[in-house]
């Protein structure tokens, strides 16, 4: 495993080599800390859009009775495509969002506040790529809305088509890469 190669993913292997010091892998860097929590209270974004919170709960409420609907049609599609968790994935991502909706833990006061409770939401309950690529979804939307002085649909509809944007770069794929993308992509140009 050690003899050299000109195959381009072979990459020498990091052998420890106590006279030379420590080896790149073992030095710690230190962590990042996160952001501070973003609430109703810290959002400076005036929110025009009337009756937001009744329209957004009723909507979060349609797509995830939707989602766990549907599991069984979207497990059967991704056996023949994928690996056959998406349907179990979605299903699971939805019953968690209408949990802590109706516990209150989804702030439906302000859009800011939405997407970052949601994108913590996906979080702990939905795995694999899914999972990861919808909460970079909601977490770039919530910070695309932050910086605006004011938010109206249009500025909703920007902050969705930055979500997707989000989700094509840092999941690499595009529409036609049967993926996500080919649903949300089509779902931004329509809004246009």
């Amino acid at each position: 495993l050690d003899e050299k190669s000109d195959a381009p993913a072979w990459l020498a292997a990091d052998i420890f080599n106590p006279a030379a010091g420590n080896r790149p892998s073992s030095i710690e860097y230190p962590e990042v800390p996160p952001p501070s929590k973003v609430t109703s209270d810290t959002v400076s974004a005036e929110l025009m859009l009337s009756s937001f919170t009744e329209v957004i709960q009723s909507s979060i409420q349609s797509a995830c009775n939707k989602l766990i609907a549907s599991e069984p049609l979207l497990t059967k599609y991704d056996t023949i495509v994928g690996d056959g968790d998406c349907g179990l994935t979605m299903e699971r991502g939805a019953r968690e969002i209408l949990s802590r909706l109706e516990n209150k833990q989804i702030d439906t006061s302000h859009p800011v506040s939405l997407f970052e409770s949601l994108a913590t939401a996906v979080s702990a309950s939905m795995g694999g790529t899914s999972g990861v690529l919808l909460e970079l979804m909601f977490r770039k939307m919530s910070t695309f809305l932050n910086s605006d002085e004011s938010i109206d649909a249009k500025r909703m509809e920007g902050a969705f088509e930055a979500g997707v944007e989000a989700v094509s770069f840092y999941g690499g794929a595009s529409v036609g890469s049967r993926t996500m993308l080919d649903a949300l992509v089509p779902a931004v140009n329509v809004m246009k």
